[in-house]
């Protein structure tokens, strides 16, 4: 066990000494024999910016400004609230789903409630919707089974716009909102 350590401390000790003195010389410390001199050096216009993974980086945010630090894809932070692509197989069971939530709504006494279209969603098989409720409308988002999402509109008045769709890419049939 005395022998490891006394490697590990001279290891440790290495290191240490090979960051200070290797990363903290100071350019006009470089050696005239590597041919480089301060006055031959790179001019200051092209001081290395920082990379990442595709290659310099960007404005942060939407603003650009001095020593910036966002990646070039940052505008595609919200790739999460982006869709699946729907199987053949479940298109087709989504599409039975989807006919059968838009008989359903049509039946409903106006003015539509969003109680009659949770229980719609329920009897097509998507018993645990987000669904939202306002003065004009109600809106939802369900998962039917597990083949996919129902996302729908529906006016006061009875009419309903329904489609069907893939998963959301972070998960589930709805995209948090502020996420």
């Amino acid at each position: 066990m005395g022998r490891g350590r006394t490697i590990a401390v001279m290891t440790g000790a290495l290191l240490a000494l090979g960051v200070v003195t290797g990363c903290a010389a100071p350019r006009s410390a470089v050696p005239e024999a590597s041919g480089e001199t301060p006055e031959s050096s790179a001019p200051a216009s092209s001081v290395p910016t920082p990379t990442g993974a595709a290659g310099t980086y960007a404005p942060s945010g939407d603003g650009a400004g001095p020593g910036a630090d966002s990646p070039p894809q940052y505008s595609l932070n919200e790739r999460h609230h982006d869709r699946t692509d729907l199987s053949p197989e479940a298109a087709a069971r989504l599409a039975v789903a989807r006919a059968a939530a838009v008989r359903g709504i049509a039946e409903l006494p106006a003015p539509v409630a969003l109680s009659g279209v949770t229980e719609v969603l329920d009897r097509v098989g998507a018993p645990d919707p987000w669904i939202q409720e306002s003065d004009d409308r109600v809106v939802f988002e369900a998962q039917v089974e597990m083949t996919g999402c129902l996302v729908g509109t529906v006016q006061r008045d009875g009419s309903a716009t329904v489609s069907a769709a893939g998963w959301v890419l972070d998960g589930g049939c709805h995209a948090l909102d502020g996420h």
